[in-house]
């Protein structure tokens, strides 16, 4: 076997391994998004029936926070009388000042989402000119990476949830697809509870 032949099987060798190790360590965040799946599935089951949706979906958002490895996250709800995004469910630093604070609907990542109906993945944020530090600077608060989504209703947001600062990775297709049915959940707690009042 020639000199090069061998040099090539060597390094063909260490690509391989090094592939196997990079297979080997996502399987534990695979088994991670298996279970946060199956977490949401079981309570979409549940809330149709719950005596408690916002509790159900607070618990839900948690659950999907922990899982994806994000440090914060939070449901806004659309109030249609003053066109202003509510904090409705908080979870994180900002947990006990942000309930029921309001901010524009159509300013920041948030007021893109709401516009456009879609999901955004934003990993460096101050480079994004969606990202209003509003919040930030008025909490003393640090926004290094974004995932929101629309929560729809009859084919228009009525909200989104917006899960801030994944580390050490960053925010993924896969954690937008996750959120998406986090998103799906949450519509119908808020429908159940509008059908309430």
């Amino acid at each position: 076997m020639s000199a090069q032949v061998i040099r090539f099987l060597q390094q063909e060798s260490a690509r391989l391994q090094k592939e196997n190790k990079a297979l080997q360590d996502q399987v534990p965040m695979l088994h991670n998004y298996i279970d946060i799946l199956t977490k949401l599935y079981w309570t979409a089951q549940q809330m149709t029936d719950a005596k408690e949706p916002l509790n159900l979906l607070s618990q839900c958002m948690d659950d999907t926070i922990e899982a994806i490895g994000a440090s914060d996250g939070s449901l806004c709800c659309i109030d249609p009388r003053t066109d202003e995004l509510v904090f409705v469910i908080v979870h994180g630093r900002l947990q006990k000042t942000l309930p029921g604070r309001r901010i524009e609907s159509d300013v920041g990542v948030t007021g893109w989402v709401m516009e456009n109906g879609s999901v955004v993945v934003v990993n460096e944020p101050r480079q994004d000119w969606r990202f209003s530090g509003a919040v930030d600077d008025e909490f003393s608060f640090l926004t290094r990476s974004i995932i929101c989504a629309p929560v729809m209703q009859g084919g228009k947001p009525i909200g989104v949830i917006e899960l801030l600062n994944k580390e050490p990775q960053k925010f993924n297709q896969t954690d937008a697809v996750v959120l998406t049915v986090l998103c799906d959940i949450a519509a119908t707690a808020l429908k159940k509870i509008q059908s309430r009042q």
